[in-house]
Formats: C-alpha cells, sequence, structure tokens
C-alpha cells in the first residue's frame, strides 16, 4: 500500500515536470516533441521509484515506511555491526537482527528491501528500452542499469548469490548468479553505460532525475566511480578483472571519476519531489539509533573534529555532568528505556539531511589501495592524505594538517566509558593504528598502509553502513569493537570470537518457492548462514587480538 502511495506522489510531480525533457533531447533522437514528453512520463515514475530503493527513502507522507526499511538495511543490522550505531533497544520480545537473530520474516524483509521491492521498478524501464534502438532509450537504460548496479551491490554484498545476469528475462523462478559472476556482470554493465552516455546529450530525464538533475556528465564519473568501488573489491580474488576495470574507470578518456565535494551522488528533500531522511524515525521517532561503540572510539582517541558533525553531545555542561560523546556497544542487550536514550549522542540528522551513495573521499581511498597493490599509478600517501583532507571539506571541519600529523590511537573501551553497560569494555589499542602515514608499528608496510586506508576509509563513509560492512568483512579493517551479546555468534554458526556476521542468510521459504535455491550453498562454497564469508574477502584477512 505504501509503494502506490509514493507512485501517486511521484506521478502527481511528473504531470507538472516534464516540459523540460523534450528541450534538451530533441536535437539528438529523431523523434518528436510529443514523443519525447509521453517518453518522460512513462519512465520518470519508475526511474524515481527506483533512486528512492537504493537506499531506503521516501515521501514524508510515508511516515515511518522507509524508516523501516532503514532499520533493516542499515541502522540495526550493518551500521550495527561496524559500529556507526548502537542501538537502545534489545528487542527481547521480538528478535532481530541487531542481535544476530536472522529469523524468517526478518530475513524476507531484507531480501525485498536489498533486491525484490526495486527490481518492480527497475523491469519497467528494462522491459521498454532493452530492443530500442534510439539513442534516447539507450540512454534512459543507461542511468537505468548504472542505479540497478548501485542498489544490487549492496544485495549481493549481503546475501552473496542473486539473481543478476538472468533478471528480468520473465523467469517465474530465476537461477542465482555466484557472486564472482555478479560482479564480473556489474562491472560490464558499467562499461557499457559509460560508453553509452559518453554519446550521449548532455542532459537526460532533468525533470526525474534526483540525484544529478539530468546531469549526464556527473552520471558518468559516478559510473566510473562505482567501477573502481567494484573493481577494487575483487583484487584480492581475481586480479586481472580488478585490473581490467580500474584502467577503464580511471581512464580519463571515459570521463573520469568524483574528485571533488560537488561531485557526492546523494538524495535527499529537493524541488522535484519532497523526501524526508529515513533515518529520522528510528533517532528521533523510536528513539533507538544512537552512537556506536567503534566509531567513538576512533573518533575520540584521534581527537578528530568529524564527531561535532556527525553526533551530538549529552549532559548539561556542568563540572557533575560534563558534555561528552556517549555510546552504546554492538548487540546491546540492554532494554528500552526512555532516559536511557536522552544520555546516548544522536546522530545528526534533520528531514533535510541527504543519504548518500557515494563521495570523492571514497573515490581516493579506492584509488589509493589499488596503487598499494600495484593496479593503477600514484603515489598511495597522497591519495590517503587526499582522501582524508576531502572528507574533512565534506564534513566542513577544519584542522586536517594537524589531524594527519597524530600518532594516537583509537581509545580502548573500558567499562566505565559505556555508561549504561557497565560490565562492556573492548580493547581497541593492539594493533591499531594512527592518521600519520608513516607511523609505522610493524616492518609490513604494506598491511600496515592498507590498515591506514582502511581505518580513514571507515570513518570517511559515515553513515553508508553496508559499504563499510562490506569493506571491513573483504579486509580485516578497520579493527572493530566486540559484541556486547557474548551469545550472539551461536545464532548465526559463527566461532565464538567473530566480530560481525559474515552475510545474511535467506529465508527458508524462499526454499519452497524457488527450487533453484538449492544451489545456494553451492554458489556459497559453504552454508546458507551467517557464517559463511563472501566470496570477496581476502584469504590473509587479519583476526583482530582477542579480548
Amino acid at each position: 500500500m505504501k509503494i502506490k502511495n509514493c507512485i501517486l506522489i511521484i506521478a502527481s510531480l511528473l504531470a507538472v515536470s516534464a516540459c523540460d525533457y523534450d528541450d534538451v533531447n530533441t536535437s539528438t533522437t529523431g523523434v518528436s516533441d510529443d514523443e519525447l514528453k509521453q517518453k518522460g512520463l512513462i519512465y520518470g515514475a519508475p526511474f524515481m521509484a527506483m533512486q528512492q530503493r537504493v537506499i531506503p527513502i521516501g515521501s514524508p507522507s510515508l511516515t515511518t515506511g522507509p524508516g523501516n526499511d532503514l532499520q533493516n538495511t542499515d541502522l540495526i543490522s550493518s551500521g550495527s555491526y561496524i559500529g556507526y550505531f548502537g542501538n537502545n533497544n534489545n528487542w527481547a520480545n521480538n528478535p532481530l537482527e541487531a542481535t544476530w537473530y536472522f529469523t524468517e520474516n526478518r530475513m524476507v524483509y531484507a531480501y525485498k528491501n536489498f533486491y525484490s521491492t526495486f527490481f518492480q521498478s527497475w523491469i519497467d524501464i528494462h522491459n521498454l528500452v532493452k530492443d530500442s534502438d534510439l539513442p534516447s532509450d539507450q540512454a534512459i537504460g543507461a542511468l537505468s542499469d548504472i542505479v540497478k548496479v548501485i542498489a544490487w551491490s549492496r544485495a549481493t554484498d549481503v546475501f552473496g548469490p542473486i539473481a543478476y545476469t538472468r533478471a528480468g528475462q520473465g523467469e517465474i523462478s530465476p537461477k542465482f548468479d555466484a557472486q564472482e559472476d555478479v560482479y564480473k556482470a556489474m562491472l560490464a554493465d558499467l562499461a557499457a553505460a559509460v560508453e553509452v552516455l559518453n554519446r550521449a546529450p548532455a542532459q537526460i530525464l532533468p525533470s526525474y532525475d534526483l540525484i544529478y538533475g539530468g546531469n549526464t556528465a556527473q552520471w558518468i564519473k559516478l559510473a566510473n566511480s562505482v567501477m573502481l568501488r567494484l573493481a577494487v573489491r575483487t583484487h584480492f580474488k581475481n586480479e586481472a578483472l580488478a585490473r581490467e576495470y580500474i584502467e577503464k574507470a580511471l581512464n580519463p578518456d571515459n570521463g573520469g571519476v568524483m574528485e571533488v565535494v560537488a561531485d557526492a551522488a546523494k538524495i535527499g528533500d529537493g524541488p522535484l519531489m519532497p523526501l524526508k531522511n529515513s533515518m529520522m524515525a528510528s533517532v528521533e521517532e523510536y528513539g533507538e539509533t544512537r552512537m556506536g561503540a567503534t566509531i567513538w572510539a576512533y573518533l575520540k582517541g584521534y581527537s578528530d573534529g568529524r564527531i561535532s558533525k556527525m553526533f551530538t553531545e549529552v549532559g548539561s555542561g556542568t563540572w557533575y555532568d560534563p558534555k561528552e560523546y556517549r555510546f552504546l556497544p554492538p548487540t546491546n542487550n540492554q532494554p528500552k528505556d526512555a532516559s536511557f536514550a536522552d544520555d546516548m549522542s544522536k546522530p545528526i540528522v534533520t528531514d533535510a539531511t541527504p543519504l548518500y551513495w557515494m563521495r570523492a573521499s571514497e573515490v581516493y581511498f579506492l584509488r589509493a589501495e589499488a596503487v598499494l597493490y600495484g593496479l593503477a599509478s600514484g603515489d598511495v600517501q597522497s591519495l590517503y592524505e587526499t582522501g582524508v583532507r576531502t572528507s574533512f571539506e565534506e564534513h566542513g571541519v577544519t584542522g586536517v594538517d594537524s589531524y594527519l600529523a597524530k600518532t594516537t590511537l583509537p581509545l580502548d573501551i573500558n567499562m566505565e566509558d559505556c555508561l549504561f553497560n557497565e560490565d562492556y569494555a573492548s580493547a581497541m589499542q593492539p594493533g591499531n593504528t594512527s592518521p600519520k602515514w608513516d607511523d609505522y608499528k610493524t616492518s609490513n608496510r604494506q598491511e600496515e598502509q592498507l590498515q591506514k586506508i582502511m581505518t580513514q576509509k571507515y570513518l570517511a563513509l559515515y553513515p553508508n553502513a553496508v559499504e563499510a560492512w562490506t569493506e571491513y568483512r573483504r579486509t580485516g579493517y578497520p579493527y572493530v569493537a566486540k559484541p556486547a551479546d557474548t551469545q550472539a555468534y551461536s545464532r548465526i554458526g559463527a566461532a565464538e570470537d567473530a566480530r560481525v556476521p559474515e552475510r545474511f542468510r535467506f529465508a527458508p521459504s524462499e526454499y519452497q518457492t524457488n527450487p533453484n535455491m538449492a544451489e545456494i550453498p553451492a554458489l556459497l562454497g559453504g552454508p546458507d548462514q551467517g557464517a559463511t564469508t563472501l566470496w570477496w574477502v581476502r584469504d590473509n584477512r587479519p583476526k583482530q587480538p582477542a579480548n
């Protein structure tokens, strides 16, 4: 019902915003003004809906619906695992993924949020353009495919195998692809989309593009940047594949990658459609999403100025109640309480705060990793430091020069630090790193440099939780705080020292509706459970020192 309401809202906007589509495309398509206007109406609604499903967001009229979806994908799951957020609830009477309960109904819900709801919007466009020779249709199809890759890269990075190469072929029970094959297909789709867009007009669907307002050059930069993201992710497992697409992504003749703050791909309230940041439901209405232990340890240990842009201080400011940042640990095992929420630092977010798909700072860290492993040319230290500088600029924070000279470590989390979980502690300093590039602790320079890159990338990615969780699982960095619930590991078949789940499992009911699901364990290379590692995890991933 909520999806239908959303489409009705979009449709009402289309009627008043279709007038400029023909102005920017008529000269290159060879079709009439009326035909172009009709194309805008046909493609506009599903394209706007697609963009809202990458990271769940919606109109204010949808109330808490998108907020519940975002809790499932980013706030109480991936964001909690990676320590961006702590949850002011243990959901003792309704176990959720926050405490590593991967129940039937929650996994059905997760697969819907990561994959199937998006599919419904994408297929509407795909079916219209797949056999068309019109340049206008091909350009729209290219935009659609870029959004599809961004959305379904999140799906495969959470579940592993997904139906990708055969999606849209009309099969009632589609076959799933192994994750390596999904990555190969996503990279090929991005390269094809860039090729099409480099021949396209300067604007495409400007009245329906919630990300760049129809700016084709910006979509090309985003596609190349996502290509770089996915290619770098593969290099520990398929170096040839990684090298091929890193070269394509960084080739300036293909349109370039993100370099400046203004290149960011973000979605939020704007002139084309009223949208409400979907974190607001969990932060303000439910009083549940609060500052996480891991990010607290890094931001406080590094005296990182970005903390004031990410989280609120709590306390009255008196000598007996000083202003400070307070956090909740992963898998918080304390029940919900109103005063508990008030005494914890909140993520700083308003209705109008955008959600970010990708930012320029991430691209610099991706380039640094590529150079570190000989997959691209450049200077690793310069790229690393530019990534940090760009992140500071993205948050409007000064002091980056002194920050990059710091040799301090993240704070250990002691019992007195965790106000309402007084028996919780987690050491964060053993084996950890500082912001200063040449502050080395061992003789393994490459490994320490990777750790520095990934640690600063973690801070720059906030609050893009799925991406941060993925990079931690892939590389083993940054080190994260241990779960407060000491039995969480047992619910996913993991070892006792597991810090995060490796993936979501598929709901058992999915196996009953699609016989091809029987192939999932073989495609995974292990049982369909939360402890089975995904394809891109490196073989020598470090294990965090026990504490």
